[in-house]
């Protein structure tokens, strides 16, 4: 299944960078207590890099290549709901008793991902990783107290992984593109599969029910994402961006409700098509969603967060916007790990640079052409920079696997 990121004929979409295989690699040992000290989670992968080889010794070869198509099955499986994989579910599913094989697994897993399915798995940034990525250079490494016991380091990683395509962009571009004799096909089945789109009255009806689009392309669009709804969050995620990365949720609800997206309980803005188990959600509910799958992060900043220090972000359902303001409870939104990861913040602000700077034809044999090209090419580069001083610093490059 081919992700949602492309810019094409159909839905506009981003397509991340293809990234070239990495692994960490294991330190050679361990530095003396008194020099430096090593973080719990670090100790443990060195003891699983370490020992890798030796349960599985016995079995061979063949013992890894088979967790490694369990782990792809199970990769599959999760990326299909759009939740995270963690190494602990990893160990208990996947690998057993062996689970000091899991670097020598992953590797074999990620190559049959990268090759059979143009897709890689990568770990997601923990919040300290991606605090000390916002912090200014030096900032992060000042301020920690090195004074004291043994003091756990941030880790950023966060022993958590997603699945994201690796497809180079101009695989994507040609398979978006629109083929008559694939859309004539497809508007066959569409006729057959959901017979309202015959209809005349279809558009008319009150009962929520979108049947999906087609496009004629390569890439079924049609049968995968709700494109509907990522065009919603990637919004959300570009006004956060442009925000300076962080947005009080008040002002996030208030440009929302401009674009005909109110908060009201019994509103329901979010339209799903027929290929989704729910037709339609209010805004609440698709917060609590993307914040769930990793797009958004949310953390308290006002009435009892001080209690709860960073336990006030939490991904449990969202209180109503009525209840919040009834406990004196305020909150800020920034993006999650897997925004950073999956669609990145160059390719947000190229979408909306491309979206605000108009894109008329321009025939090729007229005269003036090529100026008219090089003028819309020097008003990208001038919303693009606009977009990222707006941001309060330099754009972050997708997240590398």
């Amino acid at each position: 299944m081919a992700r949602r990121n492309a810019a094409r004929a159909g839905p506009s979409q981003t397509q991340p960078q293809t990234q070239r295989p990495t692994q960490t690699q294991r330190r050679g040992g361990r530095s003396q207590p008194q020099t430096q000290h090593q973080d719990e989670d670090e100790d443990d992968d060195q003891e699983e890099e370490g020992g890798g080889n030796e349960d599985m010794e016995e079995e061979g070869e063949n013992a890894i290549v088979a967790k490694a198509n369990d782990l792809v099955r199970l990769a599959l499986f999760v990326e299909q709901r759009r939740t995270i994989l963690r190494r602990d579910e990893i160990n208990k599913k996947v690998l057993g008793q062996a689970a000091r094989a899991f670097n020598r697994v992953f590797l074999f897993a990620q190559q049959k991902l990268r090759d059979a399915f143009g897709m890689e798995l990568v770990e997601l940034p923990s919040r300290a990783g991606l605090e000390a990525d916002a912090a200014p250079d030096g900032e992060s490494s000042q301020a920690r107290p090195t004074t004291g016991l043994k003091k756990r380091a941030a880790a950023q990683g966060s022993k958590a992984y997603m699945v994201r395509s690796c497809l180079h962009p101009l695989i994507i571009e040609h398979a978006a593109q629109t083929y008559p004799e694939i859309l004539e096909e497809e508007g066959g089945d569409q006729g057959t599969l959901f017979p309202m789109t015959l209809d005349d009255d279809a558009d008319d009806d009150d009962d929520g029910e979108v049947p999906p689009k087609f496009y004629g392309s390569l890439l079924s669009w049609t049968r995968s994402d709700q494109l509907g709804s990522i065009g919603i969050l990637y919004v959300i995620l570009a006004l956060v961006l442009v925000n300076g990365r962080v947005m009080p949720d008040n002002e996030l609800r208030q440009h929302l409700k401009t674009l005909r997206l109110p908060s009201l309980p019994n509103a329901l803005p979010i339209k799903l098509n027929t290929t989704s188990t729910v037709r339609s959600m209010n805004l609440d509910t698709f917060l609590s969603h993307i914040l769930r799958q990793g797009y958004l992060d949310r953390q308290q900043v006002g009435g009892d967060a001080a209690l709860k220090g960073k336990k006030g972000a939490g991904t449990k359902r969202l209180r109503t916007q009525a209840e919040d303001i009834e406990e004196g409870r305020s909150y800020e939104w920034r993006w999650g790990p897997r925004a950073h990861c999956e669609v990145g913040e160059e390719n947000i602000a190229k979408f909306i640079a491309e979206f605000m700077v108009e894109s008329d034809d321009i025939d090729e044999g007229a005269a003036g052409a090529a100026a008219a090209r090089r003028k819309r090419e020097d008003t990208l580069k001038k919303m693009y920079a606009g977009i990222e001083k707006a941001s309060g610093g330099k754009l972050a490059e997708l997240k590398a696997a």
